[in-house]
């Protein structure tokens, strides 16, 4: 007898990296339930055996319990989650409104806690897992950029829950990437914002152009996939694998603080 196909949901999956794994798993066998905001990118997978593409927004409740019921009719239980769903804004943080930045927390971070806690009564008990995409940036604290902001709190949040779901059999990872050929980084050649105070308007301006040649050796979404999809079969799983990490930028974590605050300060005026 056939074994029945692995099931997973992954968010995010319109676009980029989320495309490209949701692509690597159904050519694995697996069935993919494909979900994004944008209904219009995800009918480009719909013609992929084996990928389901489903609308969901992330930061509403109503729109992931609703694709939850639908998924539990259809299928019964998920085998993996992957929460891939993500944006990347920068901006002052000294004088964006707090709307704004709770909006990009709203998808990183509460995005994926709202879709795992949804999704947990059909995640496979014991059995089951959950991969969070991190980013090599969590180590960064620097300024215009919340981004790494989130990605800190993800794996804060991994972290723990990863140890209360060690109770249900559940494994929980993350897989941090460092850049990825994606429209993420396509965009950073032109970050644009408007900046209101005069003082910071000149350092903003040598921040958005000096990024896109901070960004380092990119690795295609495909390869970042495959390796996503090597971890999914990991049988005891660590917390966190890392592929195309900048050693650089791990020294750099090390940086006291006041040596790093020079650095950038210098750089950018």
């Amino acid at each position: 007898m056939r074994p029945s196909p692995h099931h997973l949901l992954i968010t995010g999956a319109a676009h980029g990296l989320g495309r490209a794994t949701a692509v690597e798993f159904a050519q694995h066998g697996w069935k993919v339930i494909a979900t994004d905001i944008d209904a219009t990118a995800l009918e480009g997978l719909a013609g992929i055996d084996g990928i389901i593409p489903k609308e969901m927004d992330v930061t509403s409740d109503e729109s992931v319990e609703n694709l939850f019921r639908e998924v539990q009719y259809e299928f019964g239980e998920l085998d993996l989650i992957i929460n891939n769903a993500g944006v990347d804004i920068y901006y002052p943080l000294s004088e964006e409104p707090v709307k704004s930045f709770k909006e990009i927390f709203e998808i990183n971070l509460f995005g994926a806690y709202r879709v795992n806690q949804i999704f947990l009564p059909i995640l496979k008990s014991p059995g089951g897992r959950i991969i969070h995409i991190g980013s090599e940036s969590y180590h960064l604290t620097l300024p215009f950029m919340p981004y790494p902001l989130t990605k800190r709190a993800v794996e804060s949040y991994a972290r723990a829950v990863r140890i209360e779901l060690k109770f249900r059999g559940i494994d929980v990872v993350v897989v941090r990437p460092g850049p990825i050929r994606t429209r993420f980084i396509e965009n950073l050649s032109g970050i644009r914002h408007p900046v209101s105070d005069p003082s910071l308007k000149a350092a903003f301006e040598k921040f958005a152009a000096s990024v896109p040649g901070e960004v380092g050796r990119l690795i295609s979404p495909e390869k970042a996939a495959s390796f996503i999809y090597r971890v999914s079969g990991i049988r005891h799983p660590a917390s966190v694998y890392k592929i195309n990490n900048s050693f650089q930028l791990r020294l750099a974590s090390f940086l006291p603080s006041r040596i790093l605050e020079k650095i950038i300060y210098r750089r950018l005026t």
